[in-house]
Parts: C-alpha cells; sequence; structure tokens
C-alpha cells in the first residue's frame, strides 16, 4: 500500500476518533409535562432525579424534575417536572443548583442578594452559606452568580460570575467587543473560601454594532478529578428577532494544574449554535449545566437547561439537551 494511503487512512482513523469524543444529542422541549418557566440552573440528585431553578420563580426554590435517558445514547426521553420545593420567601433571581450527597441538601445561588444559600430537599432553609470573598460585593445587576457546581469526590464547591467585577474592568456589550475576565472562586466542604483563579472568555464573534449582545459564563460542572467545564455562551439578539442566536461553547480547565492566582488556559470540548430565522426556532439561552450519570459504556453524560423567559412570545421553548463527553 502506498504512503500516500496509509497517511490519509491514519488522518481518517484519527479524525473519526475526534469525533467520538463528543456527542451532542438533540435539544428538546416537553410542554405537556414542564411548565414554562426561566429555568437557569440544574443538577444532578442521582437515578432520574433532578433539581431545576426557575429565576423568576413566585418564590425562592427549586423544581425536583424526572429526566429520564437511553443509557446507551444519552439522549433525553422524558422529562416532567413534578413538584416545586419552596421555603416561600422572595425569589433571590436564582440562577445556579448544586446538589451535596454528604447533607443531602443543594446550594443555591442568587443574583438578587448576590449569596449562595443552603436549602433542605424540602425548600427550607438550613441556615448555611458560602462565605463569600468581599470581592464579589462588586458584581453587576444582572451580571453576578449564574454559575455554581459541587463535586462530591473533590468536596470542592466552585463559582463565578456571569460578567467581569466592576473592580477588574468593563464588560462586553455589542459595541465594546472585549472579553470577560473573571474570577473563579472554590470553597471547601466548611463553606470557607479556597483557591481563587483568573478565567477570561472569548471575545464576541458578532461583526455588527447594532442590536444587542450578551457575553459570559452562565454554568460550571465539576469532575472527579478536578477538572471544570466552563459554559460560555453568547447570547445575539435582533431588534425583530429574526437573525438572533446563542453560540455555546464548553471549555475545560484544570485549577489543579496551576498555581493559585493565576490565568487558567482552556482547552475547548465543543460548541453548538442554536437560532431564530425564516425556517428554524431552535433558539435556546442555556443558563444551566450538570454533570449527569454515565451510559453503559462509560461516557460522561452533561445536562444542560435553557431559559425561555416563560417561552417569550412564542419564539423560545424550555429546551433540554445533553450532551455525551469521553474522560
Amino acid at each position: 500500500m502506498k504512503k500516500s494511503v496509509i497517511l490519509f487512512l491514519l488522518v481518517l482513523c484519527t479524525m473519526q476518533a475526534m469525533g467520538q469524543q463528543v456527542v451532542l444529542n438533540k435539544q428538546r422541549h416537553f410542554p405537556k409535562t414542564v411548565p414554562a418557566g426561566n429555568y437557569s440552573g440544574i443538577t444532578w440528585l442521582g437515578g432520574d432525579r433532578y433539581a431545576v431553578v426557575n429565576d423568576k420563580s413566585p418564590t425562592a426554590g427549586f423544581y425536583l424534575m424526572t429526566i429520564r435517558l437511553d443509557s446507551v445514547t444519552g439522549d433525553i426521553e422524558e422529562v416532567r417536572a413534578d413538584s416545586f420545593m419552596t421555603s416561600n420567601l422572595p425569589n433571590r433571581d436564582e440562577e445556579g443548583i448544586c446538589y451535596v450527597p454528604g447533607t443531602n441538601t443543594v446550594f443555591v445561588s442568587g443574583e438578587g442578594d448576590k449569596q449562595i444559600i443552603e436549602y433542605n430537599l424540602d425548600g427550607q432553609l438550613t441556615g448555611r452559606r458560602l462565605n463569600i470573598p468581599e470581592v464579589f460585593s462588586s458584581a453587576r445587576s444582572n451580571g453576578g452568580f449564574e454559575a455554581l457546581t459541587y463535586n462530591a469526590t473533590t468536596r470542592l464547591f466552585w463559582t463565578t460570575t456571569e460578567h467581569t467585577l466592576k473592580g477588574d474592568g468593563d464588560k462586553p456589550n455589542i459595541e465594546r467587543k472585549i472579553p470577560n475576565m473573571l474570577r473563579l472562586q472554590s470553597f471547601g466542604d466548611d463553606l470557607q473560601p479556597r483557591e481563587q483563579y483568573w478565567y477570561k472568555t472569548d471575545s464576541s464573534a458578532v461583526k455588527s454594532t447594532k442590536g444587542k449582545s450578551t457575553l459570559g459564563v452562565s454554568g460550571l460542572a465539576a469532575l472527579d478529578d478536578g477538572r471544570l467545564i466552563v459554559l460560555e455562551r453568547e447570547v445575539r439578539r435582533t431588534d425583530n428577532n429574526i437573525g438572533s442566536f446563542v453560540h455555546v461553547k464548553l471549555f475545560m480547565v484544570h485549577p489543579r494544574q496551576q498555581k493559585t492566582g493565576t490565568l487558567l488556559p482552556k482547552q475547548l470540548v465543543t460548541e453548538f449554535r442554536t437560532k431564530i430565522n425564516l425556517t428554524a426556532r431552535s433558539f435556546a439561552n442555556y443558563e444551566g449545566i450538570c454533570v449527569g450519570p454515565r451510559l453503559a459504556d462509560g461516557r460522561q453524560v452533561l445536562l444542560l437547561v435553557a431559559d425561555s423567559q416563560d417561552q417569550y412570545k412564542g419564539y423560545l421553548k424550555d429546551w433540554f439537551k445533553t450532551i455525551v463527553i469521553q474522560l
């Protein structure tokens, strides 16, 4: 066999192997079993059970949902909102949620009060919260704690703000095409702050300066080996909605391999785009991500949930999506 043919086959096999590392399953919505909402965070409770926060729910709390996946492909077969667990206190603009198996509780981040507080699974407050460093008090309105995750193996919480803190620089917009410079903060099981790192988002790829653009980190997912998956997304909105899109990028970072206080290198895991045009309405503003179960072959499932703004003007839907990765 000629060397050129062998080389071609090797390249082809390599490309196929790389393509099998990440599988993006089709996004799905379940209007008969999931009420219209503003779903902004998700966490896996084990089995088919998940907790999902709605940043505009009437009172503070979270939904308990059943999400059934295909054990071979990871594709979503069913999503059902079972009950809403609430403290009956005012909504805190709750954006992120994570489950802690050791205490059988969830922590929920609020953009309104800039706090991350603990709830029992019946929705009642435990009185505990993460000890947030003072620097985060300068978080911008509607640009604070979107992302929250916990890993039971590393026993660490991780969070960051959606946008650059006021004291750390300007935030990007449709005219100012700059990255966000974010502080990625960890906490131990004692709820005290641990390591802090810098994380820089990509800059906007939108060439136009008309309409609106929101660029930032909306989710984190912590893996057992200490790595983190960071959900970056840019929401591009046009004046008449046509041409609007959401560009989602998942990056991998490894804080354990870097010194505290340094800028984390990042590696692209996958990216995709949802949109509105004359023939498509796949637009999905993915704000929540969590680590789910492993499939029968050992691959890892990630679950994403989108904020539809209560199915805004009939354009948007409450989308759920799974991504399967080989760790």
